[in-house]
């Protein structure tokens, strides 16, 4: 039989891994104490189990009783060794230790072996007479045992003494084996059915506890006693103020301003006649020279073919190298003067200062167009009074809508407050080839303006004058006898003002303040609010006894 030495460390799968790299068919296990293996009684199922399927028969000898137990329990043998001499015992004594198996074991070794049953062996310590090497013994034994053992009959002549004086401890029978498996299955029936029992209680304790704590919530509404409260006085909102003076009750203001020109095309309604429309461009002005230079409304450009275009405007041609861009018409209507682009104009009235002639030049780089000699429909007075009239009335809205975006959406700009200057109108009388005319607008918008919600905390601070600790649940503001004073930049307005007191409370900070709280607990801190109409408290699940701890998980709503 082979001897395998466990170390305290070694774990079940590298035991196995010696175990099955032996030869031999019986191995005998040392194991020590505090070995890793009796961490657990599974590493000893393991170890039968492999051993029985690798037709092994291992048995297990150590001084650990722990070792032993579980050796026992899953069905390995124990070898035990003789016992010590004892100090009393005489010189020249010997003291031996008899294990045998029984002999019904003992011939049955092998089947026993091959279906997991344990064999029992009993220890019997006698002192002998005299002396027995362990030859003699072997030899005895060996002597005894029947030949047809076999391999048992070799290991047993090696390892065991014959028993001499004590009877052997009997083994069950086939039934008692039969009874004990059966008692086995139904104790295990009954530990299956307390599992299913403890899980099914475990399945309901964390449903529980997760519909307790991660689903738990509480809503707690607040109805406080509501206090009238009205206000009327008198107010001027003025640009040079930088803060409201409760004793004039002047407000700072903002003057608020935009521009805004537009080209409009209408239809002419008039009798067609006999009419002469001159070609318009952009000619682009290059200064190569030196200083800026003004050139008024109708300054001649030529071009290499002696067409002149006139400019529309003044300018200012920026000073060397410099260039600006300008409108300029035909000098004669016409379709002579449709005209593609032209890479270099000439200004004539710089003749006479040839430097200046060469470093003065346009370019019309798109052309000119519109120029037309034939029958139109004319533009009437009616038909130029409506145009200017829709050009105004498209500016103003115009100017509105792009104020709105121009100034905080905390500023009040008053009915009245409010002015649009139409600083030029423009009418072209030509008519286009589809008989339409042009009308050119451009206009300025002023506004002045105050910070409502600035305005608003102030009447707050009037109402807390005799309402400490206080603050709006509603209010509603009027403006009336508005008059607006553009040229001080100044507007002035009557107030009126209608709303209702309510204490100051903060959601979130009582949220805070009861989380946790038994439910008794936060109800009274409910009822001390100052103020207080009524209030509820409604918890999900009911059971709940406690509010959430969470604050997150509890809304309040005040009313």
């Amino acid at each position: 039989m082979k001897k395998l030495l466990v170390e305290k460390s070694e774990g079940i799968a590298e035991l196995i891994d010696r175990m099955l790299a032996v030869q031999d068919d019986e191995i005998l296990l040392v194991i020590p104490k505090h070995a890793a293996l009796a961490k657990s009684a599974s590493n000893f199922r393991l170890l039968k189990r492999e051993a029985d399927s690798a037709e092994k028969r291992v048995m297990v000898e150590s001084p650990d009783e722990t070792v032993v137990s579980l050796a026992e329990e899953n069905g390995l043998d124990i070898y035990r060794p003789a016992a010590e001499k004892p100090k009393s015992a005489p010189e020249g004594g010997t003291e031996v230790s008899d294990i045998v198996l029984k002999a019904e074991e003992h011939t049955d070794v092998g089947r026993r072996r091959k279906r997991g049953a344990s064999i029992r062996l009993t220890v019997h310590e006698e002192r002998e007479e005299e002396p027995e090497s362990s030859e003699g013994a072997a030899e005895e034994a060996e002597e005894e045992a029947p030949e047809e053992h076999g391999a048992n009959r070799n290991f047993f002549s090696e390892r065991f003494f014959k028993s001499r004086t004590a009877p052997i401890e009997p083994l069950p029978d086939e039934e008692e084996e039969s009874a004990s498996r059966n008692n086995d299955e139904e104790r295990g029936s009954g530990g299956g059915a307390l599992k299913w029992i403890i899980g099914a209680v475990a399945v309901l304790a964390i449903a529980f506890y997760l519909t307790t704590s991660v689903f738990g919530h509480a809503k707690v509404t607040i109805n406080f006693t509501k206090t009238p409260w009205s206000y009327q006085a008198n107010f001027i909102a003025d640009k040079n103020a930088s803060a409201i003076d409760p004793t004039t009750n002047l407000i700072p203001a903002q003057v608020f301003t935009t521009d805004k020109n537009i080209t409009q095309v209408f239809p002419a309604t008039g009798q067609s006649g006999t009419v002469g429309v001159k070609a318009q461009g952009t000619i682009t002005i290059y200064n190569t020279y030196g200083p800026a230079q003004d050139l008024v409304a109708s300054t001649r450009f030529v071009t290499p073919d002696g067409k002149i275009f006139r400019l529309a405007n003044d300018v200012t041609v920026p000073a060397k190298p410099g260039s600006i861009t300008a409108p300029v018409v035909a000098d004669q209507p016409g379709p002579a003067y449709n005209m593609g682009p032209v890479p270099k104009l000439t200004i004539p009235g710089f003749q006479k200062i040839p430097a200046k002639y060469a470093g003065f030049y346009g370019t019309i780089a798109s052309g000119t167009t519109g120029g037309f000699i034939g029958t139109r429909p004319t533009a009437t007075a009616a038909d130029i009074a409506n145009a200017k009239s829709k050009t105004t009335a498209i500016l103003q809205a115009d100017l509105q809508s792009g104020l709105a975006a121009s100034y905080p959406n905390n500023f009040k700009i008053l009915d009245g407050a409010m002015t649009t200057q139409i600083t030029k109108i423009v009418v072209s009388t030509s008519t286009d080839a589809s008989g339409n005319f042009s009308v050119f607008g451009d206009a300025t918008l002023s506004a002045i303006g105050f910070d409502e919600a600035a305005f608003k905390a102030y009447l707050l601070s009037v109402a807390q004058s005799t309402e400490a600790s206080s603050t709006f649940s509603s209010l509603t503001v009027s403006y009336g006898s508005v008059h607006a004073d553009f040229a001080k930049g100044q507007v002035s307005f009557a107030l009126t003002a209608q709303g209702a007191l309510e204490p100051i409370f903060s959601p979130a900070d009582f949220a805070a303040s009861i989380a946790g709280k038994s439910i008794a607990d936060a109800r009274s801190t409910v009822a001390a609010l100052p103020q207080l109409s009524n209030g509820t408290i409604s918890v999900w699940p009911v059971w709940l006894w406690n509010m959430p701890g969470d604050a997150g998980k509890i809304q309040v709503v005040s009313n």
